[in-house]
């Protein structure tokens, strides 16, 4: 008797061990899978023609290149995070590539939670929007399904990032400009139930220091709801002839009430063909 218990925990242990390593190998291939996708991204052809006059100052200002040169930036960043108001803020790594001529980006980072390293990736790509996080690259944590609120919410980021991506302003089809006075820009894009809007304030010098949105969708424990948001950037210095900057925050208004959930810093940047 004692044999067959021993054997059957044994392969018990081995059976977890076995679909253990199914859901690490199906996590990392989507992974996987995804940069693919981005990396197929289509290359910028023409500088739009369409623009307000005050989006071409502000492509000008951030040194955006008048010739199609870049399809991708890529990014590495290092900060923190707090996943609600109050709890404990987690160090990470990450790594991030923006398409230039399409609304799609893939952002991967590294923490550890309790001493336990879990990745996380957040993408938009081909129009499909996702957040999954497991720990070991195992144990899901989170995992945000492909929804209209989750399109808008990740073409919101994609929105309030082009201030790391200055060409894309000269070059991305899928962005709908206008000037909403002299230092405040709105900027959509989406189709239908996906539209999505952010504004972008610019300071007196002519820099983006911050994008909001009044309508950002929040995964608030097990419902969906919207709330408003913001990013913020600072530090700008010249990068391959680009004007970016080198940290930044990104937060919710709780009940009138900032909470800042992201902080980074941008150790690495680059644009490739």
């Amino acid at each position: 008797m004692g044999w067959l218990l021993i054997g059957a925990s044994a392969l018990g242990s081995a059976l977890f061990v076995a679909a253990a390593m199914r859901a690490r190998h199906g996590f990392l291939a989507r992974i996987i899978g995804l940069l693919r996708r981005i990396e197929q991204a289509p290359k910028a052809l023409s500088q739009r023609s369409d623009l307000p006059p005050e989006v071409f100052a502000l492509a000008r200002r951030l040194g955006a290149s008048a010739n199609p040169c870049g399809r991708l930036v890529r990014l590495t960043q290092s900060g923190e995070m707090q996943l609600k108001p109050g709890a404990k803020s987690f160090a990470f790594k990450a790594e991030q590539t923006i398409s230039v001529a399409e609304v799609s980006f893939i952002w991967r980072a590294r923490f550890k939670i309790a001493g336990l390293p879990m990745q996380i990736v957040d993408y938009l790509v081909g129009g499909e929007g996702g957040l999954q996080g497991r720990i070991f690259d195992i144990f899901p944590v989170v995992a945000a399904t492909d929804t209209d609120a989750m399109f808008r919410g990740e073409a919101m980021r994609y929105l309030s990032e082009l201030i790391w991506n200055p060409d894309a302003i000269l070059f991305n089809p899928e962005l709908d400009w206008r000037a909403i006075d002299s230092r405040t820009l709105g900027i959509s894009t989406g189709r239908g139930v996906r539209r999505c809007e952010v504004r972008l304030t610019l300071n007196e010098a002519g820099d983006p220091v911050g994008m909001e949105a009044d309508d950002r969708p929040r995964q608030d424990g097990g419902s969906l709801t919207v709330c408003p948001w913001f990013v913020r950037g600072g530090g700008y210095r010249v990068n391959h002839g680009r004007r970016l900057p080198t940290e930044g925050v990104a937060g919710w208004r709780l009940d009138g009430i900032e909470f800042i959930y992201w902080r980074g810093h941008i150790e690495s940047w680059s644009i490739e063909a």
